[in-house]
């Protein structure tokens, strides 16, 4: 069973539909949003912005009609705010719950999806026919549960994007190539194409481009990816 790189559930990699091949890896998916916010992070991120900034005002309305003002017929109006947070900004919930069914998986979307569904779905019924069933409105449970795990979701892709870009720019200190020594020539070639047992030469104050031993000579290098030293630190054979 594989992982999904996003939300951790396992995927069967002989059913999985819902794939990504890169750099010759090919990981798996338990729904489009994970899959979505794997291959495009940023473009999920301002998405989840975009659901939160509509989803936590209209929350807001119907808590108030809930538990503050309460005017007459007041369930009609929170009835339509309700299916709006329901079915836009909980929309992923569906879709995710739709892929798990279909790829014959459980995630966590089922049970918000299905949770708030029957909340949603009842406290509409209670306001088109009172008369059938106990005065009890959910529409702020609904509301708010799917408001506050997008919120969840939000900062948790804000503290992955956050981090990719530190991982960014740790690799943006990595030499991009090195200066190896073939048949006693100085060639400069990519990192990826260096092989083991390699020789190659660090001028004065440049970066190691690779785990190594020091053969020969002594010269200050860059150790600032792995200690945050500014200057050049000196070394010797060894």
């Amino acid at each position: 069973m594989a992982t999904d790189p996003i939300c951790g559930m396992f995927v069967d990699e002989k059913s999985a539909e819902l794939t990504l091949l890169r750099e010759s890896r090919t990981y798996y998916f338990c729904s489009t949003t994970c899959l979505k916010e794997f291959s495009a992070p940023e473009h999920q991120l301002a998405q989840l912005k975009l659901r939160l900034a509509i989803a936590w005002p209209i929350s807001a309305v119907i808590l108030v009609l809930s538990y503050v003002y309460s005017p007459p017929g007041w369930p009609w109006v929170a009835l339509p705010l309700a299916g709006v947070v329901q079915f836009y900004p909980g929309l992923d919930f569906y879709r995710g719950t739709y892929d798990a069914i279909h790829n014959r998986v459980w995630n966590m979307d089922i049970l918000i999806a299905v949770g708030t569904t029957i909340a949603f779905a009842y406290s509409a019924a209670v306001v088109v026919v009172p008369a059938e069933l106990p005065h009890n409105y959910y529409f702020d449970a609904s509301a708010l549960i799917v408001t506050l795990i997008l919120t969840g979701h939000y900062l948790e892709h804000l503290t992955r994007e956050r981090a990719r870009g530190s991982l960014r720019k740790l690799q943006e200190l990595l030499p991009s190539t090195a200066r190896v020594l073939r048949d006693g020539i100085e060639v400069e070639v990519p990192v990826s194409e260096v092989q083991a047992r390699d020789r190659f030469r660090v001028r004065p104050g440049g970066r190691v481009p690779t785990d190594g031993v020091i053969l020969e000579g002594r010269s200050a290098i860059d150790e600032a990816i792995l200690t945050g030293e500014s200057l050049p630190v000196e070394k010797n054979p060894g």
